[in-house]
């Protein structure tokens, strides 16, 4: 606990001679805090460095539009004397030229305001992009632990704070610094003592910066925490919005809502009168040095030791001085708030990559020949002391079709995942054997091997084209429709306009079955030598399923169609049915596949 100074004036006399300042510091090196920062300022930093050439324009427009209002205030120092002294001489002369000044200064903020807005909009975009990336490159299993909301907030608005500051920052600085010291210096001209009493809030400004970095990177840090589950709720209503209306669920999701932003609010609330309170002092001590100078110039001006349009000069720039001060103070938090944001976006990219180590001919390579996928002898747990899969195996090679049959929850999603490499097994082990018998452990570089279509609604909003070219690009117009003939899908799409007929947002327009069967064409467009089935067609009648599996083995027979169904209509069409109950995968007349027949 922190030992509080003076009141009564006993005991621990070193520590409270020790200044407030070196005290904060020192605590938030001991608790991390300052050196979290710094690493946070740091990694800002790599976005600063990429665009120095725009902050050097930057800079050099800033100065140049500070130094021009220096002159102005100049130039109506000279015209307020001319006009109090009853001259004429050089009044048009000057009166033009601080005209001239103003109207340039004015010009060069504004095409600085331009360049700052194009340049933060161009690093915003830059920064979500590298993130948006990171994260689909991402283990799969880690990014999972995030909520959608969060992931939202962090990708859009943590990204604009970092962005708005990262090419701001250092102009701000430096034409500050400018501003201040050309005021100062510019005083100090025409009377050192204004110019230093001008100084006197200096040290009581300075020290409430002490107290501002930790308290504000809290505030914010809640405040965005918040932020966060109010739009991760926004996102999983509207996500189940068919779901929460049909449940008479609207009153109670309403109020779930209005809970969180009741809890957002409180916490923005809170950061708020903590900014309320620091301009407080702020502007208490500004007002003290402004009353304690304009006093001074008066009596100055009573004792005919300045002339008017000095002290209008010196009360002038004496507020360019505090306001100096203020925004060098005022660049304190918003470097705090962005270092939370950065720290917080700095997260995605502590997530580790997925591996990729096969080269794009090496891939094509294994897609032209034969092969073989299998678990060995797996053990996988998504949570410690919750195991999913308990010792099983599998095996599936090229022109095979293999049922995989079980009760929701078994664990039929989970190998199917494996395969996919999106989780790895804790023991045993995943692999794709190649046409000449070697074992391969299966990686995300495997994953362009197998065309996957998994449970539920996955078309996006779109046209039909848009949807099956997801999984290729460059698909012509015969080969999609080639596509969607084998998934049974050609007749409904026809009747619909064709392939740029319109689909709504989670196949708004089109039923489940007819969504399952676009779904289906997208897989089998990809045309991989690996083809996954997670309950693709468990919203299809029987007959229908049975000919789209014809229809994908007329397809390519020798592609690998490997199917997790509820279903039995397909299972007369399988090479080997293999059974998932209670984690342990087995061949479905009851014998546990053994690690050598997998071998075979």
């Amino acid at each position: 606990m922190e030992k509080q100074s003076g009141a009564n004036g006993v005991n621990n006399a070193s520590e409270e001679k020790k200044p407030n300042k070196l005290k904060k510091l020192l605590q938030m090196q001991k608790d991390g805090t300052l050196r979290e920062t710094l690493r946070d300022w740091r990694w800002i930093f790599r976005y600063t460095k990429k665009y120095r050439w725009y902050v050097v324009v930057q800079t050099i427009f800033g100065i140049l539009g500070s130094t021009l209002g220096l002159v102005s205030s100049v130039f109506s120092k000279v015209t307020v004397d001319i006009v109090t002294g009853k001259r004429t001489d050089s009044v048009i002369v000057i009166a033009i030229s601080m005209i001239t000044s103003a109207l340039l200064g004015l010009v060069f903020s504004s095409f600085q305001s331009r360049i700052s807005t194009k340049i933060s909009l161009r690093v915003f975009n830059d920064i979500r992009g590298e993130v948006f990336k990171r994260l689909l490159d991402s283990e799969w299993q880690k990014v999972r632990c995030y909520q959608t909301g969060d992931i939202i907030n962090r990708l859009n608005n943590d990204t604009q704070r970092i962005a708005s500051i990262a090419i701001s920052w250092i102009p701000s600085l430096i034409v500050t610094l400018y501003s201040f010291a050309s005021s100062f210096f510019t005083m100090m001209y025409f009377n050192t003592s204004i110019a230093f009493i001008a100084l006197l809030g200096a040290p009581f400004l300075a020290g409430a910066s002490s107290i501002l970095l930790k308290r504000s990177r809290r505030y914010n840090k809640l405040m965005f925490e918040k932020q966060s589950q109010v739009l991760n709720f926004e996102t999983e209503t509207f996500h189940n919005y068919d779901t929460v209306k049909s449940l008479g669920a609207v009153n109670a999701y309403s109020r779930l809502f209005n809970g969180r932003q009741e809890e957002h609010r409180k916490a923005s609330l809170d950061s708020n009168m903590f900014s309320i309170r620091s301009k407080i002092y702020l502007s208490i001590v500004g007002h003290l040095i402004y009353f304690a100078t304009f006093a001074y110039c008066l009596a100055l001006l009573w004792s005919d030791k300045i002339t008017y349009g000095t002290m209008t000069f010196f009360l002038g720039q004496r507020a360019k001085v505090t306001s100096g001060f203020n925004s060098l103070l005022g660049i304190l938090p918003n470097m705090v708030q962005s270092a939370v944001s950065a720290k917080r976006v700095r997260e995605f990219f502590d997530i580790p990559a997925e591996q990729q180590l096969l080269t794009e001919s090496e891939i094509e390579e294994l897609a032209k020949t034969p092969v073989e996928v299998r678990l060995d002898s797996v053990e996988f747990a998504y949570e410690q002391g919750r195991t999913i899969l308990n010792n099983s195996s599998f095996h599936a090679r090229s022109g095979e079709i293999i049922a995989i049959v079980g009760a929701s929850g078994q664990g039929k999603t989970t190998m199917l995942r494996l395969l996919l490499s999106l989780v790895s097994p804790q023991s045993g082990s995943a692999e794709l054997v190649d046409c000449n018998g070697t074992a391969h452990k299966l990686t995300a570089d495997h994953r362009r091997l197998f065309s996957y279509v998994p449970q539920g609604n996955t078309v996006v909003s779109g046209t039909i084209a848009d949807n099956l070219r997801i999984t290729n690009e460059g698909a012509t117009d015969e080969q999609m429709l080639r596509a969607l003939e084998c998934a049974c899908a050609l007749d409904f799409v026809e009747k619909m306009g064709g392939l740029n007929a319109p689909i709504g947002e989670k196949g708004h327009g089109i039923s489940e079955g007819q969504a399952q069967r676009i779904s289906i064409a997208r897989a089998i467009l990809r045309d991989a030598p690996i083809l996954l089935l997670d309950e693709a067609t468990s919203s299809l009648d029987a007959d229908t399923e049975t000919k789209i599996v014809n229809g994908i083995i007329k397809h390519d027979p020798n592609k690998v169609c490997i199917i997790s169904t509820h279903r039995t209509s397909v299972l007369a069409l399988a090479d080997r049915i293999y059974r998932v109950t209670e984690g342990v995968i087995s061949l479905d007349d009851g014998t546990a596949l053994q690690p050598q027949e997998s071998a075979n």
